[in-house]
């Protein structure tokens, strides 16, 4: 794999190339870099894989990039930095701990009294950690999110709720998705063993068990997911966009998109009322899906 940072008149240059490979090969390079360990995501759990390295090196870039302070008068303890936005909010009885790693907290965000945080963490613009949230170390959380409860080494992509109780640990929680109060996932086996797991749902051409390399992995929640009080998510399961749990049963497996699961049993989501939940959760964030949105959607579903 090959990878090059162009310049605006480079690229205009190879946009009107008759012959791309020769137009590379011509460019004059500054620098040369090899990278001897390239990450590459080939399955979802490959997100945990690189979770912290990633997060590691976002963290040092950002502290290096922008403005951002250190507000007088919190409750820190451990060495390393803690960078807040003049525009964020830290409310009192916050705890920051920084003995293993930076915290970032992003622009408008706001840490609610009695959270806990733990580095590396990030908080992302516009999200909010409820009272007496537990965040602990490599979580990331991305713009316009609500959680509270106890979260460890879980990626929240944005727009995402986990408002209430209920533990979430080394997941990856898809946009606009909503977890109810009290989901809570395992993300280790009471056998201390490596986590299996399928990336397709069962009779998918090339759905396979497979071996994740991972002692400790939660669920991959997809894009507007959506699960009732109470639900339970078993280790290593993936939940794909747009399914729905309400079920006394634990979930587990990997579950196809669209699902509607309840006791009664597993059916496809209506287009129509999937549409119509999802509007009313974006219109709620004042947000409104564009027509290529809504037709990725619609080919989702379809296919």
């Amino acid at each position: 794999m090959i990878a090059a940072r162009l310049t605006p008149a480079q690229a205009r240059e190879l946009t009107h190339a008759k012959d791309v490979l020769a137009a590379l090969g011509a460019l004059t390079l500054t620098r040369v870099e090899e990278i001897a360990a390239p990450a590459l995501l080939a399955r979802p759990w490959h997100v945990r894989t690189l979770r912290d390295r990633a997060l590691a090196n976002d963290l040092e870039r950002l502290e290096k990039q922008l403005n951002a302070g250190t507000p007088a008068g919190l409750t820190t303890f451990g060495t390393h930095a803690l960078r807040v936005m003049p525009s964020a909010r830290i409310l009192p009885g916050v705890v920051l701990d920084l003995d293993h790693g930076p915290i970032y907290v992003a622009e408008h965000a706001t840490i609610r009294p009695g959270a806990i945080l733990t580095g590396p963490c990030y908080v992302g613009p516009h999200s909010t950690v409820l009272d007496r949230a537990v965040i602990r170390s490599n979580t990331a959380i991305g713009p316009q999110c609500k959680v509270a409860g106890e979260v460890g080494g879980t990626i929240f992509q944005g727009y995402a709720n986990k408002a209430h109780d209920g533990y979430l640990g080394d997941s990856w929680v898809g946009e606009w998705a909503n977890l109810g109060a009290g989901t809570t996932t395992s993300n280790l086996l009471n056998t201390y063993g490596e986590i299996i797991a399928r990336a397709l749902p069962e009779g998918a051409p090339g759905s396979k068990n497979e071996r994740t390399g991972e002692q400790f992995l939660g669920a991959i929640i997809g894009d507007h997911v959506k699960t009732a009080i109470c639900t339970r998510i078993m280790t290593g399961s993936v939940l794909h966009i747009g399914s729905m749990f309400a079920t006394t049963a634990p979930v587990s497996g990997c579950v196809a998109r669209f699902t509607w699961a309840t006791d009664a049993g597993r059916h496809p989501y209506r287009v129509d009322k999937f549409l119509e939940v999802m509007k009313a959760a974006m219109g709620r964030r004042k947000v409104s899906p564009t027509e290529a949105y809504l037709r990725r959607i619609a080919a989702l579903h379809a296919g």
